[in-house]
């Protein structure tokens, strides 16, 4: 063959193997990114105290509409406010705007 194919044929070969190279490393990312995913919902689980049975009543209940969805709760995505103020807001502040 002649010298372009070779070097069309090795850079192809070289492509293909770096490919591979990336497939494997995107399919490590995604099981790592799962299993952190469930070690975080796992840690949350057991901050509550929750067994087994009480969580599953609480997806229940989430999934049959007990509970609004995260995304539909006001403020959802906004900063925390306590009762339309910043909670690092003092008592003593609010105090000083009332008697100016």
């Amino acid at each position: 063959m002649s010298e372009r194919l070779d070097k069309i044929g090795a850079d192809r070969d070289r492509a293909k193997e770096k490919r591979d190279l990336w497939d494997a490393r995107y399919k490590e990312l995604c099981q790592k990114y799962i299993q952190q995913e469930n070690t975080e919902i796992h840690e949350m689980v057991r901050a509550q105290n929750l067994t087994p049975d009480q969580l599953a009543a609480v997806l229940k209940a989430l999934q049959g509409g007990m509970f609004p969805s995260p995304a539909a709760m006001p403020g959802a995505g906004e900063p925390d406010t306590l009762s339309g103020r910043d909670n690092n807001t003092s008592e003593i502040k609010e105090d000083e705007q009332d008697e100016v």
